[in-house]
């Protein structure tokens, strides 16, 4: 009997069963990869976006809070020592101005005078007070013009030093106007952060009133001057406080104790589309910027004159 030892090379090849079934888990993995891959992709520029935004504000509210806490003011005088004010302007992209562009001028011992070369013989010319200013634009942040393509909201710090300011600004009844006659306060080279779309001040002031009580009153400095106690401008000279040009507020004779700082940070994402996307109304674009910015406040203690 002759038994056959041969066997068959045929090979088993894989069914079409199987083949769906490792189609089927090939897809579910590549489907959550991408997913978890976009995902982590969201969330990482999420973060980015925010940590841009506080790094702004912190640039922002550091330099504003540092020259607030070393503010300069003198009593028994008719001279302006720091103006306030929020004008209604087209700051911002064209039908989608900041809703308050908060500016401030005032006498300050800033620790950077003489581009911090302070006690050198050949630049420091002497003297510590200095006059800031701080504004608001909508510019290119490096060339300057309206260049709506790189626009952009952007914070200005200007800073005179002890000698320009002793000869031109001590002493003076206007500070705005004896100010702007020495700096234009918005040159690229007073540029400190960008996409800061909003900045509000509100001093808080200490009073005697008639009653000769001690109150506090908090003054928000306002575009459209709408809310308690709000104004388009406060200034403080050697005798009083002025609001929106009048001295018959009842806190005329008190002290500025503290300053609130609050402002609102657009992601460069939100600037885009606020660049290029016009709102239905005002609730609508009031929405966008709650999803789209980031707000930041700052109390500064400062000093009694």
């Amino acid at each position: 009997m002759i038994i056959s030892t041969r066997h068959s090379t045929r090979r088993k090849g894989f069914t079409l069963a199987e083949l769906l079934v490792a189609m089927t888990i090939t897809i579910v993995l590549v489907t959550l990869t991408i997913t978890i891959t976009g995902t982590a992709i969201d969330a990482w520029r999420g973060a980015r976006t925010e940590i841009r935004a506080a790094s702004q504000a912190k640039i922002m509210l550091d330099a504003l809070g540092s020259d607030l806490e070393s503010m300069i003011l003198r009593r028994n005088n008719e001279f302006e020592w720091l103006h306030a004010d929020s004008k209604e302007t087209d700051v911002g992209p064209e039908d989608q101005p900041s809703p308050n562009a908060g500016r401030l001028i005032f006498f300050t011992a800033a620790a950077d005078r003489y581009n911090g070369e302070v006690g050198k013989e050949s630049v420091d010319e002497g003297g510590d007070v200095c006059a800031v200013s701080y504004q608001l634009a909508y510019t290119d942040p490096i060339f300057g013009g309206d260049d709506e393509k790189t626009s952009t909201f952007v914070m200005y710090r200007a800073l005179l030093n002890p000698d320009e300011t002793f000869r031109g600004l001590l002493g003076e009844e206007n500070l705005e106007v004896a100010f702007r006659s020495k700096s234009t306060g918005n040159e690229p080279v007073d540029f400190i952060c960008e996409n800061i779309y909003e900045l509000t001040v509100t001093f808080v002031v200490e009073y005697i009133d008639e009653n000769n009580d001690k109150k506090t009153v908090r003054i928000p400095i306002m575009a459209t001057a709408k809310g308690q106690n709000a104004v388009r401008e406060f200034i403080i000279n050697g005798t009083r406080i002025k609001a929106n040009g009048r001295d018959s507020v009842p806190y005329k004779n008190g002290s500025v104790v503290a300053v609130d700082l609050s402002i609102t940070v657009i992601s460069d994402p939100g600037l885009r589309i606020l660049k290029n996307s016009p709102f239905a109304n005002a609730e609508a674009k009031a929405k966008f910027i709650e999803q789209n910015g980031y707000r930041y406040t700052k109390t500064v203690i400062t000093p009694r004159p």
